[in-house]
């Protein structure tokens, strides 16, 4: 057997099989750098990032590795079938290949890779390949602890930098996949490795983007964190996703700021109290707004996550959600229409109350028609309205904070850089509300 792997990150595949194509990402997961990083040294290895270039079908390589963070799974079952027609070895791995092993372990892949596998992982994966004993299944745990290689994302157009100081949440939400794996845990990884690839990121990019679910998921870790970026003059402006409660945290703000941070991503999800305890998620609504201007004096923006389409919401839900994003000083609004993804408990739920509108789950991994886009097809019937209403709802809150002052208001800042990146991010989110309206020919 050659010593030689193929990774292959897919891209996205509309329900017309479209893939999605470009030169350029806001961000960009961290698997590959990561499996790079962990791959054997007498392994030579290739890497595809489908989003930017094209698979090599004729590659030499014994074997082929695939991972998918998300709906990019249907695209990489394709990909997987041509590889074992020709007769590779095929790996597949990642979040929803875990999710969806039920859909691969049959005919679509050697092997399964569950977990997050390190170094040591990777040698022995590569062994068993090599010797033809390869298991059907492998469930790793979590090894974060090496520095990744970011050799394989430099010369890629991508705005923020992914870069990982923790895997997991200490929240345990219902309809947050990270949940459905990590059940409210978390693992904190080594701060030196997450300097050194500070680092790295330093030497190709001025800006990165913590993919952590919750930066804010161990206080004291995160208090050393920024005082290291701090001290070894790391100069890159970043952004992360945390939870609303760092708004209660005015010492850990001020070291956000001091370390670069001009932007938080923060799951709000509803402003309805109700909505958020049938989900588990345990944040107060009353407490957004003095949250959300601590935050803001702090000098550091917020792009909010929202969710149409819970038990307790109706067709009079987006215009309360209008009004709460308008005046809430939300740099950034990120809309979706709940979705209820296989391995979540909602998904579980939904699926016992016989509410689900879709019967395979190829059906929903083929919804998204752009990356990392807002979700506007419902694909359950709501408990208060009607599936029809809940997009007819969200399309017109989509379009109220698409309109351009809305969107002019939103960017506004004293920091003109901030200013500008702030205004194209507004731009792009009127560009999907208006791709979204000739798609249901409004």
């Amino acid at each position: 057997m050659k010593k030689k792997i193929y990774y292959i990150q897919p891209t996205y595949q509309t329900s017309d099989g479209t893939l999605l194509k470009g030169d350029s990402l806001y961000v960009h997961s961290l698997a590959m750098p990561a499996l790079s990083a962990a791959t054997p040294s007498d392994w030579e290895k290739n890497i595809t990032l489908q989003y930017f270039e094209d698979i090599d079908y004729d590659t030499d390589a014994s074997v082929i590795a695939i991972t998918s963070m998300g709906y990019d799974i249907a695209q990489g079952i394709e990909i997987a079938r041509e590889f074992r027609r020709r007769n590779k070895t095929v790996i597949f791995g990642g979040y929803q290949a875990h999710f969806s092993s039920h859909l691969l372990i049959k005919d679509v892949c050697d092997c399964v890779v569950h977990g997050n596998p390190g170094p040591e992982d990777m040698r022995k994966i590569l062994i068993d390949a090599e010797s033809n004993q390869l298991e059907r299944e492998y469930h790793f745990g979590i090894d974060i602890n090496f520095p990744f290689d970011y050799s394989v994302l430099a010369d890629k157009k991508i705005t923020f930098m992914p870069v990982l100081s923790s895997i997991g949440c200490i929240n345990d939400c219902d309809f947050c996949c990270t949940a459905a794996v990590y059940k409210g845990q978390c693992r904190l990884r080594k701060i030196e490795y997450v300097i050194e690839d500070l680092k790295s990121i330093s030497r190709i990019s001025k800006k990165a983007g913590f993919v952590d679910n919750n930066i804010y998921n161990n206080r004291k870790y995160l208090l050393k964190l920024l005082k290291a970026i701090i001290d070894n003059e790391i100069k890159l402006k970043w952004g992360a996703q945390v939870t609303i409660d760092i708004g209660d945290d005015p010492e850990i703000l001020d070291y956000l700021y001091k370390a670069g941070c001009r932007l938080l991503f923060i799951g709000m999800e509803t402003v309805n109290q109700e909505n958020l305890a049938g989900v588990n998620k345990k944040y107060l609504v009353q407490s957004y707004k003095e949250r959300l201007r601590n935050i803001n004096r702090s000098g550091i923006k917020v792009a909010g996550y929202f969710m149409f389409g819970f038990d307790n919401d109706t067709t009079e839900t987006p215009q309360m959600l209008y009004d709460f994003i308008s005046s809430g000083k939300i740099s950034l609004p990120i809309l979706n229409i709940l979705v209820p993804v296989p391995g979540t408990r909602i998904f579980q739920k939904l699926k016992q109350e016989n509410r689900l509108l879709f019967e395979e789950e190829q059906e929903l991994l083929k919804n998204n028609s752009f990356y990392n886009s807002a979700c506007n097809t419902c694909f359950y019937i709501p408990k208060l309205m009607t599936a029809e209403e809940a997009e007819n709802g969200f399309l017109e809150l989509y379009g109220k904070l698409a309109g351009y002052s809305q969107i002019i208001k939103r960017s506004l800042c004293f920091n003109p850089f901030m200013m500008a990146f702030l205004l194209g991010m507004n731009i792009v989110f009127r560009r999907e509300y208006l791709d979204m309206r000739k798609k249901h020919k409004l």
